[in-house]
């Protein structure tokens, strides 16, 4: 078993489903489904939620040149809209050629993804 999902049960087996799949912004099926093995989704996805979440890890960011926690680097890419203030230009600027953005990926399979209308 992945580490990874080790962290997703012990988070659900210390409060509930339900409450673990709040933290990562999902519900209690998918945190169901996940550690049955029978998700739908993007394991990839998970993975990286379950791991800001609970695991503790940091990244180099090369904005500061310092290390930030994984769950700060997820949402300050993530972060939708434009730049409000200096800081979050910098972001704009360097996240989407960051060797931490996973999300580049995920966007472009997306885009690539057959219609299913």
């Amino acid at each position: 078993m992945p580490a990874w999902v080790r962290l997703l049960a012990s988070a659900a087996d210390a409060t509930n489903q339900r409450k673990a799949g709040e933290k990562i912004n999902r519900n209690a099926g998918v945190i169901s489904r996940v550690l049955n093995r029978n998700y739908a989704g993007s394991y990839p996805e998970i993975e990286r939620l379950v791991r800001a979440a609970w695991g503790n890890e940091d990244v180099l960011c090369p904005v500061w040149n310092d290390t930030i926690p994984l769950a700060s680097c997820m949402n300050l890419r993530r972060k939708k809209g434009f730049p409000r203030n200096a800081v979050e230009n910098l972001y704009y600027q360097a996240c989407p050629a960051c060797p931490n953005n996973t999300d580049t990926a995920l966007d472009q399979a997306e885009e690539t993804a057959p219609c299913a209308a």
